[in-house]
């Protein structure tokens, strides 16, 4: 099953390889699930599943599919500009459906899906229309169970843990203030460490590989994987990633 939106520093691109080493666990808790790469990857669900993220589209793009999601099978999600710019202004809904649907839409049809600026060639040349994944995915099924949040990670975290719990994280990487990715979720690394190294459950970090993270997280195992980043405009950029874990 793929992203339910697409996010910047989203995990598409190499899923496999962290989904591949997720070990036997319990609890499944994503603190930053974003767009959900890995949650939605994984073939077979968790006995208990929790989703967080503090991006209140983002919970509510979740909390909404989760309650209401199947009543857009049939939605369209045609871009227009004029269109985004509407409903880029709005902020308050008469229903989930309108809130759901305005939250996709700018998902959609947003440059690198961050809901602010127009992507008016983000579908050229494609034979799909804009949507059809999510109105081919049972997302409302799949999410089915799963409990969804809207607080600061660590508090996910604490309530959380226990020695069957599995953490996958993937947080705003050091870049990302600089090139203002996220309004939210922006994280201390020495405050995220202190708190990975306490956890009684197993944790899978993805991060940017600089020598600050290597450094904060040593002693831990450290994976060095190659991604590949889209930069718009058919430009691409391959880089270096780490995979971080107490296992």
């Amino acid at each position: 099953m793929r992203s339910i939106v697409g996010r910047t520093g989203g995990k598409t691109k190499i899923k496999k390889q962290i989904i591949n080493l997720i070990p036997k666990h319990k609890t499944f808790v994503e603190p930053f699930v974003g767009g959900g790469a890995v949650f939605f990857g994984r073939e077979e669900p968790s006995e208990v599943e929790v989703v967080n993220d503090r991006d209140p589209d983002i919970y509510h793009i979740y909390k909404d599919t989760q309650e209401i999601g199947n009543e857009l099978s049939n939605a369209d999600f045609t871009s227009y500009r004029d269109k985004f710019e509407r409903l880029k202004k709005q902020k308050s809904f008469k229903s989930k459906k309108e809130r759901l649907y305005r939250n996709l839409y700018l998902s959609i049809n947003s440059f690198r899906a961050d809901r602010r600026s127009y992507n008016e060639h983000k579908h050229k040349g494609r034979k799909s229309k804009p949507g059809k994944n999510f109105r081919e995915s049972d997302y409302q099924g799949r999410l089915k169970g799963v409990k969804i949040f809207r607080q600061d990670y660590d508090k996910v975290m604490k309530k959380f843990d226990a020695p069957d719990t599995f953490f996958y994280l993937d947080p705003p990487y050091s870049r990302a203030i600089d090139n203002r990715d996220y309004e939210f979720n922006i994280i201390d690394i020495d405050e995220l460490n202190k708190l990975l190294r306490g956890l009684k459950g197993k944790f899978l970090l993805s991060y940017d590989d600089t020598p600050q993270a290597r450094k904060v997280f040593k002693g831990f195992k450290i994976r060095s994987i190659k991604t590949v980043y889209e930069l718009g405009h058919g430009k691409k950029r391959e880089l270096k990633e780490l995979l971080i874990s107490n296992y």
